[in-house]
């Protein structure tokens, strides 16, 4: 093989590996942003499971409240079914 041969595959390897490196590279840029993105949407939807969770809580306790005898009378008042508390 003569020198000018040697030099034109020395040349042809290192822009190959350079290709690679820039194409492994543009990859990993790719999916670093993905991931960012996906961490951002779990944190929107843990935030709302979260809210959902609370609304819940809150609707439970209203449940319990209006299942009083205490709640239902103060229901019945306010609906005009029977008179207000002497």
């Amino acid at each position: 093989m003569n020198q000018q041969k040697r030099n034109r595959l020395i040349a042809a390897g290192t822009v190959a590996i350079v290709l690679l490196l820039i194409v492994l590279v543009a990859i990993m840029v790719y999916q670093l942003v993905v991931i960012v993105n996906l961490n951002n949407r779990k944190q929107e939807l843990q935030d709302k499971i979260d809210g959902y969770n609370q609304s819940i809580n809150d609707y439970e306790s209203q449940l319990d409240y209006y299942e009083s005898y205490d709640g239902l009378f103060n229901l019945a008042i306010e609906y005009d079914i029977i008179g207000k508390k002497s």
